[in-house]
């Protein structure tokens, strides 16, 4: 909505400016009710109404213009992560059987979120989520730990592999999935409520988009990961050798890679240059050890092996993209290597 008011004059210095009926209308205000004014770092007013208690979001799917499980899935989990109370999917005929079960499993994997009606016509969750109880950081560093755990299982692989770790990554993943979800619906109902917004860390709506890209990298490495280690422990249950040399050197390769991994996001979380100078060196040598490798493995025989190699290597090249962020983060006040002045 964009339209004009004039600024009236009240008394001997009071400016007031009349709110919009339509906008009021939409918003249940009333006479008496409060309104918060809040200055943004763009140099903008933001008018906030205050919350109105026991008010509620509900999201209701219609089952039957939604063809595909793939497509059902992904519309349930955008419900959730853009912060809807409730999420249903209904059909006055009957949801199929297959969307029924698909729509039960994924409700499920959210992060608190509760199955409170199910039948053949409706399958409804209800959110029994405070955002105010999780900060974003520290959601982050839940995913970094994991992500390293994926690092470890991928060494373990090379050296054994088997069922047991498959499972075991498998899980990871699932997880890696469920607190992405569950950070974006933090940020963006961070975005609709300042309150929420300090209680989680987020100091600045600016913050938001770089936490959110970061959070996706940092599951995109884990993914890698999770596919790498698949992939070795697939190879090896059909008799592929790997030569007696490679492990060592690919396992140098891989803690390089962790190390930079690591120290990219301390460095985010910190905000520290020293802690985002280490992790530009890191990534670096990562980058460059990765090439070093693949000359020394470049035979044919050697296909998967250059594979794995790559893969770390794209890790490295993953962690730029958050340093990126964690100097934008940085540097939008100041600091002791930058001074930020208003002119």
């Amino acid at each position: 909505m964009t339209e004009s008011r004039k600024v009236q004059k009240v008394g001997y210095s009071t400016l007031t400016v009349s709110i919009p009926a339509d906008y009021a209308r939409e918003l249940e205000l009333n006479e008496g009710d409060t309104v918060l004014f809040r200055e943004e770092t763009d140099g903008t007013l933001k008018l906030i109404p205050a919350a109105k208690g026991g008010r509620t979001t509900r999201a209701s799917i219609k089952a039957d213009l939604v063809e595909s499980e793939e497509l059902l899935t992904r519309v349930i989990v955008s419900c959730y992560v853009l912060g809807y109370d409730t999420i249903e999917l209904a059909s006055k005929n009957g949801i199929r059987s297959s969307h029924l079960g698909v729509a039960t499993k994924t409700m499920r994997r959210l992060r608190g979120v509760e199955i409170v009606e199910s039948s053949q016509n409706r399958v409804r969750a209800q959110s029994f989520i405070d955002p105010t109880k999780f900060p974003v950081d520290s959601l982050i560093k839940r995913l970094q730990l994991l992500v390293s755990r994926t690092m470890e299982h991928s060494l373990q692989a090379l050296q054994k592999g088997g069922p047991a770790l498959l499972n075991d990554v498998r899980r990871i993943q699932d997880e890696l999935d469920e607190l992405y979800w569950l950070i974006v619906r933090q940020l963006l109902v961070a975005l609709n409520n300042r309150e929420v917004a300090s209680k989680i860390g987020l100091e600045s709506p600016l913050h938001a988009s770089g936490d959110r890209v970061s959070a996706k990298t940092i599951e995109e490495i884990g993914r890698i990961m999770v596919e790498l280690t698949e992939e070795i422990v697939r190879l090896r249950e059909i008799g592929v050798k790997i030569e007696e040399e490679v492990p060592s050197r690919i396992e140098a390769l891989a803690r390089k890679a962790q190390d930079s991994f690591n120290s990219t996001i301390e460095g985010l979380l910190s905000s520290d240059i020293r802690t985002i100078e280490k992790a530009t060196r890191l990534v670096s040598e990562t980058i460059a050890m990765e090439r070093e490798t693949m000359q020394q493995l470049e035979s044919a025989e050697r296909a998967f092996s250059r594979t794995i190699i790559s893969d770390l290597g794209q890790v490295a090249r993953y962690c730029n993209i958050i340093i990126e962020i964690a100097l934008n983060r940085l540097l939008r006040k100041t600091s002791r290597i930058c001074v930020i002045q208003s002119q």
